[in-house]
């Protein structure tokens, strides 16, 4: 349950959807769950619409930074980047920094002290990520928190990134299947629940593990 309270006009983000951006509340009703009161709170997100949430089960964050958002700093971070890489002898220093943001498996995907189940799953949402237009778009946002990727790299650029992250996402996927492999009805829960292609690369995973 969450103890934050939302108002109209807060910032905020969910974590669980990075490439959505920054949102703003734009409506909040108190309503009861289970006798406990909670929030419904209505956000319009720039790459995602109007969404609801209910505020005990939803994990929304409020962003607060000195009035300054996420994504300003993200463009400024990467313009930086970007200006550096114009440097002879800065350019090296500038592209490991680039490719490690683009290259990056999120946090949740990979972080010890979470369950592996928990991995897993975060893991296997990665997989709403593709090479389509809209696909790589919400990729390329949620990797450098930009709001206009292509302010910052080309579309082949982007494809290019995006293929070695998704390699860098089936490897890791790999691994946690193999560590997986004493939980074999953990696995199966997850191959059940999981959209087709990424069933499809699980089963192929699990039979060469």
């Amino acid at each position: 349950m969450s103890n934050l309270r939302f108002e109209f006009g807060d910032a905020v983000r969910l974590p669980k959807r990075p490439e959505w951006g920054i949102g703003t509340v734009v409506k909040v009703q108190d309503v009861a769950v289970d006798g406990e009161m909670t929030q419904r709170v209505n956000a319009r997100f720039p790459n995602g619409g109007l969404k609801t949430f209910n505020t005990a089960v939803a994990g929304l964050e409020i962003v607060r930074d000195n009035g300054k958002a996420p994504l300003d700093d993200a463009e400024e971070s990467f313009a930086d980047l970007h200006r550096m890489s114009q440097t002879d002898w800065l350019a090296p220093i500038a592209k490991k920094k680039i490719d490690e943001a683009m290259l990056n498996i999120p946090l949740a995907a990979r972080d010890v002290f979470r369950s592996l189940e928990s991995r897993l799953s975060a893991t296997i949402d990665l997989y709403r990520f593709d090479r389509s237009g809209r696909g790589l778009m919400d990729w390329a946002v949620a990797q450098s928190a930009l709001e206009d990727p292509l302010s910052r790299f080309s579309r082949h650029e982007l494809e290019q990134y995006f293929d070695r992250w998704a390699t860098e996402r089936e490897h890791h996927l790999r691994k946690l299947l193999k560590e997986a492999a004493s939980s074999p009805e953990m696995v199966r829960k997850h191959l059940d629940q999981a959209p087709a292609g990424v069933r499809q690369t699980m089963q192929r995973l699990v039979a060469v593990r």
